[in-house]
């Protein structure tokens, strides 16, 4: 982990109710949340810093709060694949929590990004203290499990242009312009790692883009995309 990261007090944010967002504590009680908070810290991260490399030692779990970050494996040949483009409130790195292993992902800041490091001791001496925690977490990786399975479904189900579809209406509902006239969103991820986490090659996405505002469906002004047809949008989602 990089050393020049600065940690910043929890009092700074309302740690308990960004907990209760997350589905996989939203079943915990008030009491449970104040028990996590307590052994939790922010820490803030600059644009390219990691937050853990493939085969580190796991130390715990993570939640953004701000700015955007990379989870990828990279394969023995070298080859890199994008497992997750997290955005704020997300929690990542949890599964190894109950596994009892390294991490099994890198995970790179796209931008500068603020995080909530949950401890591995002192989430699991929480448990060990109240085993019901466990089984209200249940609830929570039901959602997280439902979510990865649709992932799956997309990328072996879907033409490129229907992932590219559904990725920007995520997008856009992320950035909470979905209402507007025009709806829009900044990418703050590179084509290559966009591409990446859809499953194909820059080209194809760039292609994909093209055709999509060939088509009347958006319009793209440099790194923002804005959507003159959501209803055809939202059927290419499908």
């Amino acid at each position: 982990m990089n050393n020049h990261l600065k940690d910043n007090s929890t009092e700074s944010i309302d740690s308990k109710e960004t907990l209760r967002r997350l589905p996989l504590f939203s079943e915990l009680s008030i009491e449970d949340l104040r028990k996590v908070t307590s052994f939790s810290r922010v820490k803030k991260f600059q644009k390219n810093d990691f937050l853990f490399h493939q085969g580190d030692f796991y130390t715990g779990f993570y939640i953004l709060l701000k700015g955007t970050i990379k989870v990828y494996k990279v394969s023995s040949d070298g080859k890199e694949a994008v497992v997750h483009i997290i955005k704020p409130l997300n929690s990542f790195a949890d599964i190894p929590l109950f596994e009892g292993t390294d991490y099994p992902v890198t995970a790179k800041c796209l931008e500068e990004s603020l995080v909530l490091c949950i401890s591995k001791e002192g989430f699991l001496e929480l448990i060990y203290e109240n085993p019901e925690i466990s089984l209200r977490m249940l609830a929570g990786f039901a959602k997280r499990l439902k979510a990865m399975v649709n992932q799956v479904e997309d990328l072996t189900s879907k033409e490129i242009p229907n992932r590219l579809a559904k990725y920007i209406l995520k997008e856009i509902k992320t950035a909470g312009t979905e209402k507007l006239a025009e709806p829009f969103v900044k990418l703050s991820v590179p084509k290559t790692t966009i591409a990446a986490y859809l499953g194909t090659i820059t080209e194809t996405l760039s292609r994909s883009l093209k055709k999509l505002q060939d088509e009347g469906v958006i319009r793209v002004n440099g790194k923002s995309i804005f959507v003159n047809d959501i209803k055809r949008l939202k059927d290419l989602a499908k």
